[in-house]
């Protein structure tokens, strides 16, 4: 079986948010050898009318098309949106000669933003939003998948007791909470540590250079803020489990916030503490994170645990396994041997 990953991790592609398909794009390479093919925007006919564009697909362009071995060819179309799902026109001919093709969306979407010309040209689609799902498969014939996100905990997880940052607080927040926390930890005489970031724009230089450093940071940080996303526009109300809760708990880090509370998520964190909720009183804020940053049992108990889980249940070559089980396609040995590997790690004191 070879596996061709359609990617939207393109090297030029800089926004921090496409970071969330590295850890992915290093699980399938290691466990697939799969052949990464990188479509860029066809920006030479910018200037043609959009019935033209949409006549002879051509939103994206590929330099150079994979050669296919003997089969089975399985083609994974991974992206952070629905339009992304176009770039499998860019494969011309070569489209119709894979045995089977597979999408997966990495973010939310507006439902009615899956584009009605790729769903004749897809065998499946897997989605991060249960709620979204359950849309899709109602309004078109094309089958949707709910199929959590997850880390590479194999290679980026930590359980280190040694944690110099009290607090992390990176990407959406909540902004009255980063406020106070800014005002109360980050002052002099305090010896508490809130750290965050100032970036004014979502940009990152290298995204497996941001990707490792996040993740050491994060390996040394006792509290990761996470906050549920449904009033986030582009979630629609819906609250999936997102990346930072996957990403805090391989790194050993204590997960506060709020919790999701999509469909299908209960059993994605349902152990102790997974999530521990912060009080709707702001008078409350502060001595809350003191006493927790005062519990130095509760904040390790809690750290070992979640990164037990995650090695147990939320790593990528779980979801890699998911999705090839529902498809009907053979395990790899490699794919085995990894996850076998995660379980005999599970209490392991290695870091």
């Amino acid at each position: 079986m070879n596996l061709f990953v359609l990617s939207e991790l393109y090297p030029g592609n800089k926004h921090v948010g496409w970071s969330v398909l590295y850890p992915l794009e290093e699980v399938l390479s290691s466990t697939f050898d799969a052949t990464f093919i990188y479509p860029l925007p066809n920006n030479k006919i910018q200037f043609l009318k959009r019935y033209r564009y949409r006549i002879f697909k051509s939103w994206y362009e590929i330099d150079n098309l994979p050669i296919l071995d003997k089969g089975p060819n399985i083609l994974l179309v991974i992206g952070l949106g629905p339009r992304f799902l176009l770039s499998i026109h860019a494969l011309k001919s070569l489209l119709k000669k894979f045995d089977l093709r597979i999408g997966y969306i990495l973010d939310g979407f507006y439902s009615s933003h899956l584009d009605r010309d790729v769903i004749p040209y897809l065998d499946h689609l897997f989605v991060i939003c249960a709620d979204i799902a359950d849309i899709i498969n109602s309004n078109t014939k094309l089958t949707t998948t709910f199929l959590p996100l997850a880390t590479d905990v194999l290679k980026l997880g930590s359980n280190s007791i040694s944690r110099s940052i009290d607090i992390i607080g990176y990407g959406r927040t909540e902004p009255k909470i980063h406020k106070c926390l800014q005002r109360s930890f980050n002052e002099k005489q305090n010896n508490r540590i809130y750290l965050h970031s100032t970036f004014s724009q979502p940009e990152v230089f290298d995204i497996p250079e941001h990707t490792k450093l996040l993740f050491k940071i994060l390996s040394r940080s006792k509290i990761s803020l996470c906050f549920e996303a449904s009033n986030v526009e582009r979630f629609q109300g819906h609250s999936p489990i997102l990346m930072r809760w996957f990403e805090s708990w391989s790194s050993g880090c204590n997960v506060v916030g709020k919790k999701p509370f999509g469909k299908g998520v209960a059993n994605l964190l349902n152990w102790q503490n997974s999530t521990i909720e912060v009080p709707d009183d702001s008078a409350d804020w502060i001595p809350f994170f003191e006493e927790l940053l005062s519990d130095n049992n509760t904040l390790i108990a809690n750290s070992q645990r979640n990164y037990r889980e995650c090695l147990n249940r939320h790593d990528w070559r779980y979801r890699i396994k998911d999705m090839f089980k529902i498809l009907e396609l053979p395990i790899k040995e490699n794919l085995k041997n990894e996850i076998a590997y995660l379980k005999g790690k599970i209490y392991s004191r290695t870091v």
